[in-house]
């Protein structure tokens, strides 16, 4: 039977510690992957991966339950990527030919693909993890898909690129 967040986070908030350490279990894998995708080295991004738990452990009492929490730790993990000029320093480590393209986009457009195509977010959500407009996510992934479409004319879908 699979816990749902909302009774971790609960019983986390009255002190639990075992609760968020299952929650910090169901989201490591995809806090890891987006972190990755900022931050593009496995130093920084296990670095990135834990400053984001600990802020939400911190900050665990201002989440809002109408959020779904993978949405709020992506938020907290863009900041964290944000604060600490991760996403200025992103050099990476060799990758393949994906990676090396999505390097070429500036980080908010970047961010704002990886969110639609690899992690499936809705325009929404990823305005709530980038904080702005609807509308300015739309044009980050007009944007990332042109510059995409300039490097490589013959990419027909962005989320073949991000491996979905």
């Amino acid at each position: 039977m699979k816990i749902k967040p909302d009774r971790l986070i609960k019983r986390s908030l009255a002190g639990e510690l075992r609760a968020f350490k299952k929650l910090i279990d169901m989201y490591n894998k995809q806090v890891f992957d987006l972190c990755f995708r900022m931050a593009g080295n496995k130093t920084a991004v296990q670095d990135l991966v834990v400053r984001t738990f600990v802020t939400a452990r911190q900050r665990l009492g201002e989440y809002d339950f109408s959020v779904p929490f993978h949405v709020w730790l992506y938020s907290l993990a863009v900041s964290c990527s944000v604060q600490t000029g991760t996403e200025a320093e992103r050099v990476g480590e060799p990758g393949d030919e994906a990676e090396e393209l999505l390097r070429q986009v500036p980080f908010y457009p970047r961010i704002a693909m990886i969110l639609k195509y690899a992690h499936r977010l809705t325009p929404e959500e990823t305005a709530y993890v980038l904080n702005c407009r609807v509308e300015t996510i739309k044009s980050y992934l007009r944007q990332g898909r042109e510059l995409l479409l300039v490097q490589r004319p013959n990419i027909a879908k962005p989320d073949l690129l991000l491996g979905t």
